[in-house]
């Protein structure tokens, strides 16, 4: 099989930091790679590098002579905003075809009424759609996609998940979203330690072959430094006695182990240095009997309401997830709900003993001209060492403490941000799409100090697979009310409201339509599902979740069941 693309010897700094070296990388048609790695690992930077618009400091790129590349824009150009809907995909199509742009926004779910809109005033995940549709329609061979799933509702992240399943060119996805990576790939790339490893693997079969690599590299490691240990012993003795016994044979033997020993040295297996992230998330607690009650409230923006709650109390212990299509009025309640916290009368009552901490999707607390050291000191009471401390086991080495937070990355800000929240031990935490911003490694951390901690918790995030990890209670904005589930699949399996057209089959007629909770739906969930299974009962049993595996057990019970098997 002939390859697209291919990267010999790269090697690339960012400042006195260096990313990777000698990084070697062949993509060929048909290839769907995840490429996965910490914050700040070069991820970005090495795609960039591939579609061309930045040069390595050494190493050469290959491409295959006629090569179609492709990669996703981050922002639609301002020109365009002026343009309609259809423009906006045709000028990017083989002779600037309409029909062809026409054709691939119907197949991404736009209405004909909408081809004529200007880009100005599409939604947030309308222009998401439009970006792949610009990329697409030319019909590239090779597809570059950096953080695609960032900002998405479930709809339009379940659409891409299935344009990408039927995309017949290659792509090299950075993604840091567990589901949708298993979803869409076949192959795992881990860049780590200034290198890059490769694994036939979904994600999260990637990872089991990862850990067991590290586990055996770790323990080949150990009897290696025990072996040269004992030889370092028995060289020193061979050189005591030698000079000793004036005896040179003893002498020469001694100097011939020590040699051996430099050769052994330089063998030596490779052990991972890991992500050097440690997260730790540590809450205060109370003892009351709920953290916050409300009864008959109306949810509404500009005289617009967007949702009633009959109803709700949040006590100690639990983790309730606010779900909802993008536009029901998540982070609207929200707001609401951390504004109330210090104001007085309001119809939200807070026990007296919470102590509230919130963090926002984007980000806005962390986004002044403060250094970082002192964005810390102003929120939290604490002496500088103890600072500095908190933020080296976040990832932040001594000489970035005086970084602007201007200018610090979106998953920077976040390890920041998350530093001042356990750093003031606050016993009930706000938190609207945490999961933004931060690295697969930090997600994970976030959970097992979330579950960990016995955290009071109200939280929003469109990443699945966090949601059914940390959660322990469901409560989702539903045809204009807020309604409590039991089961996160009803919510995956539904509709925004007003319902949805997007679809990567042919354009259906009214009288197609076919329900989300069909066959087909089901299976896939069944698959799904046994795949968390597998992955979390090969785990060591005192990682496993015990109580998540029991609800999947459940859910598979039903879900086969439904099928009368």
């Amino acid at each position: 099989m002939s390859v697209l693309l291919q990267a010999k010897s790269l090697s690339h700094s960012l400042g006195n930091k260096r990313l990777f070296s000698d990084l070697d990388l062949a993509i060929s048609p048909g290839d769907r790679l995840a490429l996965v790695g910490h914050n700040g690992s070069g991820k970005s930077t090495l795609l960039a590098l591939l579609e061309g618009t930045i040069d390595p400091d050494s190493g050469e790129i290959a491409r295959k002579r006629g090569l179609l590349l492709a990669a996703v824009e981050q922002f639609l150009p301002k020109y365009l905003m002026a343009k309609s809907v259809v423009e906006a995909v045709a000028e990017m199509a083989p002779e600037q075809d309409n029909w062809r742009a026409e054709a691939l926004l119907t197949r991404l779910g736009f209405s004909e009424a909408e081809f004529a809109l200007l880009v100005g005033a599409l939604s947030g995940g309308q222009q998401n759609r439009l970006m792949f549709a610009r990329v697409l329609v030319a019909g590239p061979d090779l597809l570059l996609l950096d953080e695609p799933t960032n900002h998405l509702d479930l709809a339009t992240l379940v659409l891409f998940e299935k344009l990408l399943g039927e995309f017949r060119g290659g792509f090299l996805l950075v993604s840091h979203d567990r589901a949708f990576l298993d979803g869409v790939s076949t192959q795992t790339l881990f860049l780590r330690d200034e290198r890059l490893y490769r694994f036939n693997s979904t994600y999260s079969g990637a990872v089991e072959e990862f850990s067991a690599m590290d586990e055996a590299n770790a323990r080949t490691r150990a009897a290696e430094e025990r072996r040269i240990d004992a030889l370092k012993a028995s060289a020193m003795r061979l050189a005591t006695w030698g000079k000793v016994y004036d005896n040179e044979d003893l002498s020469r033997r001694a100097k011939n182990m020590e040699k051996r020993i430099d050769r052994l040295e330089e063998k030596k297996t490779f052990v991972s240095r890991g992500s050097g992230l440690d997260l730790r998330l540590q809450l205060g607690d109370t003892r009351a009997k709920q953290i916050i009650a409300m009864k008959n409230l109306t949810i509404g923006v500009a005289g617009r309401d967007l949702f009633r709650i009959d109803e709700l109390v949040i006590r100690p212990g639990e983790r309730v997830a606010l779900i909802g299509h993008n536009g029901v009025g998540k982070t609207t309640f929200i707001r609401e709900l951390v504004t109330a916290f210090t104001g007085e009368g309001t119809t939200y009552r807070y026990s007296p003993q919470t102590s509230l901490g919130y963090y926002d999707q984007e980000l806005d607390e962390v986004s002044g001209d403060e250094e970082m050291l002192m964005f810390v000191r102003n929120r939290v009471p604490a002496d500088e060492q103890r600072i500095r401390q908190h933020l080296i086991k976040a990832g932040f080495p001594y000489s970035e403490h005086e970084k602007r937070v201007f200018r610090m990355s979106g998953g920077e800000r976040a390890r920041l941000l998350f530093v001042v929240l356990a750093m003031l031990r606050l016993n009930f935490l706000v938190m609207d799409e945490p999961t933004n911003h931060i690295d697969i490694d930090g997600k994970e951390q976030l959970e097992q100090q979330l579950l960990s901690s016995d955290a009071k918790l109200l939280i929003t995030s469109h990443d699945r697979r966090f949601l059914e990890t940390v959660a322990n209670r469901y409560l989702w904005i539903h045809d204009g009310r807020l309604e409590e589930i039991h089961q996160l699949h009803l919510f995956f399996a539904s509709e925004p409201e007003g319902g949805y057209t997007g679809t990567l089959a042919e354009p259906r007629t009214p009288h197609q339509t076919k329900s989300p909770q069909g066959g087909e739906w089901i299976l896939e969930r069944i698959i799904e599902l046994e795949d968390l299974l597998l992955a979390d009962r090969a785990r060591k049993h005192k990682f496993q979740k015990q109580k998540l595996q029991a609800q999947w057990d459940t859910e598979l019970e039903a879900l086969n069941s439904r099928l009368g098997r």
